[in-house]
């Protein structure tokens, strides 16, 4: 699969060498300092910022490639992202986290607060930390895991979210359910980017073929 990098940060990086060892080929670099022909690619893999999507999405429509997004902070201009894609009848496929640890964390979030809404005992929070570099609070991921409770408890449930930036872990979500009886916990610590990048390079490899905008967990997890 011939891929092309919009944004060539540290998740840039580490895509290039998960995509190289499964056998990919990087053929595009979209930076501040490159702008190649997207005709070249297969598909486009963004990590690059939120004010940088418009572009990645404009040169995927014009060449009529699919579009892994893994930029988070955008989820206002989902509607518009999604008629762009829809009328250049190309595929993308966008998450807040594309481990896939992760997804299965938002889908028992979805369980856990259905089931701790039967129970009015029972106060919902989470804590998330990430290490100092990391620019948006909550993350992406966080906001996710409260929408999740929140959808899944029929908003009887809202977790409000403790953030962190400090020092060097890489990311942690801790989501509770407290009681005077007991406590209740389900975490995920990511170790890397490596599993970002893994599960990006999957999605570009299923997204090819499909039209529309689409969830990571819609690929995997249906």
């Amino acid at each position: 699969m011939r891929i092309a990098l919009h944004g060539y940060g540290k998740m840039g990086h580490a895509i290039e060498k998960v995509a190289r060892e499964g056998g990919h080929e990087i053929v595009a670099v979209f930076d501040s300092k490159h702008e190649p022909d997207p005709a070249c690619a297969e598909v486009m893999i963004d990590f690059s910022r939120p004010g940088a999507l418009d572009h990645a999405v404009d040169l995927c429509c014009r060449a009529r490639i699919p579009l892994v997004i893994g930029t988070t902070g955008w989820n206002d201009r989902v509607g518009d992202v999604k008629k762009k894609v829809d009328a250049a009848g190309i595929g993308a496929v966008y998450a807040a986290n594309f481990s896939p640890g992760a997804n299965v964390m938002f889908a028992l979030a979805r369980r856990a607060g259905e089931l701790f809404a039967r129970f009015p005992q029972y106060a919902a929070g989470m804590e998330e930390r990430h290490h100092s570099q990391k620019k948006d609070s909550p993350s992406g991921t966080a906001l996710r895991i409260a929408a999740e409770v929140k959808d899944g408890s029929g908003s009887k449930l809202e977790p409000p979210i403790a953030a962190s930036r400090v020092g060097s872990e890489f990311g942690l979500h801790t989501l509770f359910f407290d009681s005077p009886d007991d406590l209740v916990e389900v975490s995920h610590r990511a170790r890397g980017r490596e599993g970002f990048a893994r599960g990006a390079v999957l999605a570009a490899e299923m997204i090819r073929g499909r039209k529309g905008l689409l969830r990571f967990e819609e690929l995997v997890m249906s």
